[in-house]
């Protein structure tokens, strides 16, 4: 159980590596699922845990778990300044289509057509 434990938490380690990356590289998008990837490990160790009755542990996992802590942190902080970015660029681009929509037409007129006033 314990190496079914050391391996989950590899492939955790190798998922938060794989979120940290994407986050530099400016790939939002995969986030979402790489997050999605790491709650199934998240609950499969659990799982192990709970089967055992206790929490598994020994220094190669106690060393994992430090150093995803450290993971965890940097995440989180990638994460807030990514949330920051899209937050601003969200709220230009709805300024500029404010401004946008300032100018144009009220009336609606079609404006391809000629219509003959004198007749």
């Amino acid at each position: 159980m314990l190496k079914e434990k050391e391996t989950q938490l590899k492939q955790y380690y190798a998922l938060s590596h794989a979120i940290l990356t994407a986050l530099h590289q400016g790939e939002e998008e995969k986030v979402p699922v790489l997050i999605e990837k790491r709650e199934v490990c998240i609950a499969s160790i659990n799982k192990l845990d709970t089967e055992a009755g206790l929490v598994l542990m020994n220094e190669t996992i106690q060393m994992l778990l430090t150093e995803l802590t450290a993971f965890e942190k940097e995440i989180q902080n990638q994460m807030q300044q990514t949330m920051k970015r899209l937050s601003n660029h969200v709220r230009s681009v709805n300024n500029e289509q404010y401004l946008r929509s300032q100018y144009e037409d009220r009336v609606t007129v079609s404006k391809g057509v000629f219509y003959d006033s004198k007749k």
